[in-house]
């Protein structure tokens, strides 16, 4: 009772942080005519994203409940709602200061005040991060208020998929809806980047639920396998986990609470130093917690891989960024070689750069594996997403910057040397590809401790790849991650081209976006590509698709990231989302592919 207390309090601090710091934000916004201008603009381009959310939304997660309802039961077409709910609430919270961040940070750059400017796009970002990660951690860890782990186990899946179907929706329209305005804007208008920040929380706190979801479901494998060294239940192996995340709401907190700003020279300096104490906190918790809990350090040591992984990738991206040494050594100014050359050598960056991050990534799944199997991998995912509030902090911030800076190009009519709007221009170039790091090291550990959850609960542990069902399911995992990415840019466009339409009108109310074009191609494969797989293939072919959407996902991902403007859209908060989806649909219909026994 004690450990679910501490879980539940320390969710709560992290809900109170982030009420603190939104309320700072609101104090630092001028009060003048072209800031409430300006703020009321940024405002109506919210909530026109938010309305063209819930018919999308809806019909999917009706789809989905009633295939739930029809083939396993009203108990987890209604568990399915709930999680979608969670996860729905959760960006919710974490949005409302979208709107507050960008004008709070554009009207102090105005001012001059760019450190000033550049800690409120940081604290707007973390408030987003702590607002999903409290109430996820809320939601999930007060089911262990009341209900048995066994009963727990046997209904999370569901909770992941909601949360899942609902950050896919979220995320893709998000990506679509602020590519559209890059594509369109042009003259004394900006930028509106209100669905790249929300569907980038949406993508966080959907990682955040599956890491937990996977955890859960591996807690039996951890006891099984853990030996004479250990006697932890399955109670406390599902529970540890929860005191991770509470440690890391907490380690958020502070590691937020570091970052002071940074101004001119080197505007992004110190944006992950607070990212190291608090990644510290969060090794050291989960040591104490291990030998408490379950009687040894050792699954501490796979929560600590998972962390040491992710930052480590960050400062590798670093050097792969637009901005960064090794993009500078190897590519031309696109001045000189033109934006086709650019665009080719951008490309060819991002390919070789996923070397490292993978190795580092791949080390950490099969480190955590060697100490403690299929569970080893679940706690590494724990101690990436632990820290969803910073690392959140950190994407966001890229995000913001980057809104802030189209915001004060349009309202600083001074001159400054350097401008306001360039120096937070270049703090978003040089930390976008540190927070999409981030977010690709979590979702992939993410992702495979859930394909192993899918192997341990099909009893297939050990499933038979070189077979035709397994070539077929490994075939439709890789081409599925291509043409999501190819239907991905498509909706961009399509959706670019509704908004030129509306905004070439002389009418306000025409510049409205009454539909996000090509997103339903997207959805329909998300659910139905691992449907195609099950039943043409079984569990062999449902797991070997698993795989291989995962791994070709993780390096394509990886790759976009550190390709240029031209290709990052696709990456995490897109593709991953489609992925994530439909590995937990696996996941959740397992039961009925089992049935089918395949076609092949």
């Amino acid at each position: 009772m004690l450990n679910k207390t501490i879980t539940l309090a320390c969710a709560l601090l992290g809900l109170l942080a982030a009420f603190s710091m939104e309320a700072w934000l609101r104090s630092r916004i001028s009060k003048n005519a072209s800031t409430t201008v300006t703020y009321r603009t940024v405002r109506n381009r919210s909530h026109e994203y938010w309305s063209i959310q819930f018919l999308p939304l809806g019909l999917m997660l009706a789809a989905v409940a009633a295939a739930l309802y029809f083939t396993q039961g009203p108990l987890y077409a209604a568990v399915f709602i709930g999680g979608a709910v969670l996860c729905f609430v959760s960006v919710i919270l974490g949005s409302r200061t979208v709107v507050t961040g960008s004008i709070a940070s554009s009207s102090l750059a105005v001012e001059g005040d760019v450190r000033g400017s550049l800690r409120a796009a940081y604290r707007s970002a973390a408030v987003m991060g702590l607002f999903i990660s409290s109430f996820a951690l809320i939601g999930i860890g007060g089911l262990f208020f009341f209900l048995s782990v066994k009963r727990i186990v046997s209904i999370i899946a569901c909770i992941a998929l909601g949360a899942s179907i609902t950050s896919l929706c979220i995320g893709l329209s998000g990506t679509a809806f602020s590519g559209a305005y890059a594509l369109s804007v042009k003259g004394d208008d900006f930028t509106d980047y209100t669905g790249m920040f929300i569907g980038s929380g949406a993508d966080h706190v959907e990682t955040y639920i599956l890491s937990i979801c996977a955890s859960t479901l591996l807690a039996s494998v951890g006891v099984e396998t853990s030996g004479v060294i250990s006697t932890f239940t399955l109670s406390s192996a599902a529970k540890y986990p929860l005191i991770v995340f509470a440690a890391g709401i907490v380690a958020s907190v502070i590691g937020t609470l570091a970052y002071r700003g940074r101004i001119v020279k080197n505007p992004s300096a110190g944006i992950t130093a607070g990212n190291y104490p608090a990644g510290i906190i969060v090794i050291a918790v989960s040591f104490y917690f291990s030998n408490v809990l379950l009687q040894t350090y050792v699954y501490a040591y796979c929560v600590t891989a998972g962390v040491a992984a992710m930052l480590l990738s960050g400062e590798i991206a670093k050097l792969y960024s637009s901005d960064g040494i090794v993009f500078k050594k190897n590519v031309p100014n696109a001045k000189t070689i033109g934006a086709s050359q650019s665009m080719i050598y951008s490309l060819s960056i991002g390919m070789m750069s996923i070397i490292i991050p993978v190795a580092l990534t791949t080390a950490a799944m099969v480190l955590s594996y060697m100490y403690a199997n299929y569970y080893g991998i679940a706690l590494a995912a724990i101690g990436i997403t632990s820290m969803t509030g910073i690392n959140s902090a950190v994407r966001g911030f890229s995000i913001n910057t980057a809104s802030s800076s189209e915001i004060a190009s349009v309202t600083d009519k001074s001159e400054h040397n350097p401008s306001p709007a360039d120096v937070l221009l270049t703090a978003s170039v040089r930390t976008d590809v540190i927070g999409k790091t981030y977010s690709t090291v979590s979702t992939t550990v993410t992702l495979t401790a859930m394909f192993c959850a899918l192997s341990v609960s099909t009893n297939s542990p050990n499933a038979e790849l070189l077979s035709t069902t397994s070539f077929l399911g490994l075939t439709l995992g890789a081409l599925s991650v291509f043409v999501c990415a190819g239907l991905i840019i498509r909706s961009i466009r399509l959706t670019g081209t509704v908004l030129r339409e509306r905004m070439s009108s002389a009418y306000e109310d025409e510049k409205r976006i009454s539909t996000l074009r090509g997103l339903v191609p997207l959805y329909g494969a998300s659910v139905i590509v691992p449907a195609v797989a099950g039943i043409l293939g079984g569990i062999n072919g449902l797991i070997a698709f698993a795989v291989s959407a995962t791994v070709t996902g993780m390096c394509v991902i990886f790759a976009f990231n550190n390709s240029g403007k031209y290709f990052d859209r696709m990456a995490t908060e897109t593709l991953g989302n489609v992925i994530k989806v439909m590995v937990v649909v696996a996941l959740v219909f397992a039961p009925v592919f089992m049935q089918l026994h395949g076609a092949f």
